[in-house]
């Protein structure tokens, strides 16, 4: 075999062929670095080698037989069924295999094999199928996958775990050379290399020698974000902004203004922001509020200060929809102010001469070329929407770098605003404002979801038609056919039946921005009262007096989704409602019904965020594609401690001189 490096190709491996190795594309697997860090994501202990009778015994586990007998019998329906008699020295067994004719072959009388399985009951049989086996070599140490802990890894059609530990055999011995250790001598302590640990995790002596190895693998991925995030804060350091300078009065007039008292935490973000934007550095802070908790209050003073200090303001909005109720919200709000508040989406766009000005637009609006030269401020509202290309665009742009300010309602728990907003100040706003109810949450069992619709139904009717409801569906992300098809079927059945009555309509992804515009605009003005729909309306759609939701399927959502949903009722002073309902083949899911009822009885975006973080990881809470939060393969986000010590070393890295930083970046497991 050739001198093996990181970045040979599969092929050069022997016994790995093309068909093979692209197989292993599938996994993202084209070279020997992605092979060794390719690693198991569970393991299965075998060590322990039982008698036949202890087997029987315990009817589980790895047992060690020689072979006494092994043939085919054929069944009625054609199919072959082999029989393998096996002894040790005090007992024997038979074990079966299904249309394995082949075995008859692999097995010769008298060889010895470690078999791996559970005994099976079918009334008064008991039987072993298919077990595991593999030929025992007389010394356990030389066994590849079983008599040993044995890693299970992540497969694809065609290449098994097997498979995988057969190739990893074959370049064992290279691995320490193959390896390279990317972090520099003595920049931490108590920390096993690199080279050992990849080693260790593909072929561990026991579950204490794997331990250490994995910390060195979690260190490592969180070291590449720590590097990324402490970089980033040392180059914002370097970039210059232009202060606006807080007028107390223009505060004092504002607060005055608000028909409705702030809460602490929206004082608190208030005295955060306006202490930022004082400075010379650009401010870059994330306002974490929950649902309904009055973020874009705390934004439309930041801008007003902004404006009067003589200059621009931007406010980007993931769509045109929620562009549209920012440009109203923001009106009302700066109204006895006198602000020249510019639209700018495709379908309309509003214009002024004055040179200060609040534009609110999406995404699009920041590749204008008539954006304003005096731009000082960029408030983007759920910045995990936007693409990295749209906010560096906006940190390059001239001389001066604008103050920048992130809102989001997704509840981030605290441990993962560490992690991804690492280099970012966080404002926490979770009170509710005071004139706010909170929403009734229940759980509903898939057999009473018509009670439900007709006590919505009801409840619409004894309202004299001044209360509404949405019923949301699940996006089906593999087909939008299928989806559209699902709500289409449920819309005309609820039309005819429970809400046959009331005025309802439909509203799903593949409506054009124009035609969905014109829904809210007519749903708003309560021209119908049921708004069936996708999750489409997760967020920015503000309807007063919708006071129910109903989510179906609410088992395929993660929870800080449902809490989004949740939040597009109780925006008035009415008592709101929301109710969730698993799909009639989750009801005896026991984990499903202790999510969705430990959702019913937390208000809390940031309690529900947490919980389903824990349970479900980042990448079904959140959605991974689009929140830009990192998928680790063993480091947990919550390990904070771990975390903290990733930063410091990061730090002590960068201090450095002569450091080659992308050689440590490329070279960490990640």
């Amino acid at each position: 075999m050739p001198n093996l490096t990181a970045t040979t190709p599969l092929t050069e491996i022997k016994g790995v062929g093309k068909a093979q190795s692209l197989k292993f594309s599938k996994l993202g697997i084209e070279n020997i670095r992605d092979l060794l860090f390719h690693i198991p994501f569970r393991y299965r202990d075998t060590s322990e080698i039982l008698s036949i009778n202890d087997f029987k015994i315990i009817q589980e586990g790895t047992f060690l037989g020689q072979i006494v007998e092994a043939k085919n019998i054929y069944t009625r329906s054609r199919k072959v069924l082999t029989k393998v008699k096996i002894s040790d020295a005090n007992a024997s067994l038979d074990i079966s295999f299904f249309n394995q004719s082949y075995i008859t072959k692999t097995f010769k009388i008298g060889d010895w094999y470690i078999f791996d399985g559970k005994i099976t009951e079918k009334g008064k049989n008991k039987n072993i199928y298919n077990p595991k086996y593999e030929k025992y070599t007389g010394d356990i140490s030389e066994q590849k996958h079983l008599g040993k802990i044995i890693g299970i890894y992540h497969e694809t059609e065609g290449l098994s775990s097997r498979n995988i530990r057969n190739i990893l055999t074959s370049i064992k011995s290279d691995i320490k050379e193959i390896v390279e250790e990317p972090l520099p001598k003595n920049i931490e302590k108590d920390i096993l290399t690199l080279p050992s640990c990849i080693k260790t995790v593909h072929f561990p002596k026991d579950r204490n020698d794997l331990v250490p190895a994995m910390q060195r693998l979690a260190f490592d991925e969180m070291l590449s974000i720590a590097l990324k995030l402490e970089k980033e804060k040392l180059e914002k350091k370097k970039l210059s902004a232009i202060p606006i300078l807080e007028d107390k009065l223009l505060s004092k007039d504002f607060f005055t203004s608000l028909p409705f008292e702030l809460t602490k935490d929206q004082k608190q973000s208030i005295e955060d922001i306006l202490s930022d934007i004082s400075k010379t550095n650009p401010m870059n802070r994330l306002l974490n509020g929950d649902v309904g908790s009055g973020k874009t209050v705390v934004a439309a003073l930041a801008v007003l200060q902004c404006i009067r200090n003589g200059y621009s303001a931007v406010v980007l909005a993931p769509t045109t929809v929620l562009a549209q109720q920012h440009f109203e919200t923001f009106n009302k709000l700066l109204k006895p102010f006198d602000i020249d508040i510019q639209l700018w989406i495709s379908s309309k766009k509003t214009s002024g001469e004055s040179e200060n000005r609040l534009i609110i637009g999406t995404h699009a609006v920041l590749f204008k070329k008539d954006m304003p030269k005096n731009l000082n401020l960029v408030v983007v509202d759920e910045q995990h929407r936007f693409g990295v290309e749209q906010r560096e665009h906006l940190l390059k742009e001239g001389n001066q770098t604008p103050h920048y300010l992130t809102m989001t309602a997704t509840p981030i728990p605290r441990s993962l605003t560490e992690i991804v907003f690492g280099s970012t100040q966080v404002s926490l706003i979770k009170e509710k404002p005071k004139n706010r109810k909170e929403v009734e949450t229940k759980f509903v069992p898939y057999k009473k979801r018509y009670d439900c619709f007709n006590w919505i139904s009801e409840r619409i009717k004894k309202s004299n038609y001044k209360e509404q409801a949405f019923i949301v569906y699940p996006l089906i992300e593999e087909s939008y056919t299928l989806d559209v098809k699902a709500v289409l079927t449920e819309f005309e059945n609820l039309k005819n039946n429970n809400f046959k009555d009331i005025k309802i309509e439909l509203l799903h992804g593949r409506i054009k921005d124009k035609e969905k515009n014109s829904l809210i605009e007519r749903f708003k003005k309560k021209e119908f009262h049921v708004l069936v729909t996708t999750s489409v309306i997760e967020v920015g759609i503000d309807i007063p007096d919708a006071t129910v939701m109903v989510i179906e399927d609410a088992h395929r959502f993660g929870l800080a989704q449902l809490h989004q949903l949740r939040g597009r009722v109780g925006r008035s002073e009415l008592q709101s409602f929301c109710f969730v309902i698993p799909s009639k083949g989750e009801e005896k899911n026991e984990e499903t019904i202790e999510r969705l009822k430990y959702f019913s009885s937390h208000s809390s975006g940031f309690d529900v965020a947490e919980y389903d973080l824990k349970r479900r990881g980042p990448g079904e809470v959140y959605g991974i594609k689009q929140s830009g939060i990192p998928q680790f393969k063993v480091a947990s986000l919550t390990d904070i401690e771990l975390f903290k010590r990733a930063k410091t070393v990061a730090r002590e890295i960068l201090k450095r001189d002569n450091i080659d930083l992308e050689y440590i970046y490329e070279n960490l497991f990640k």
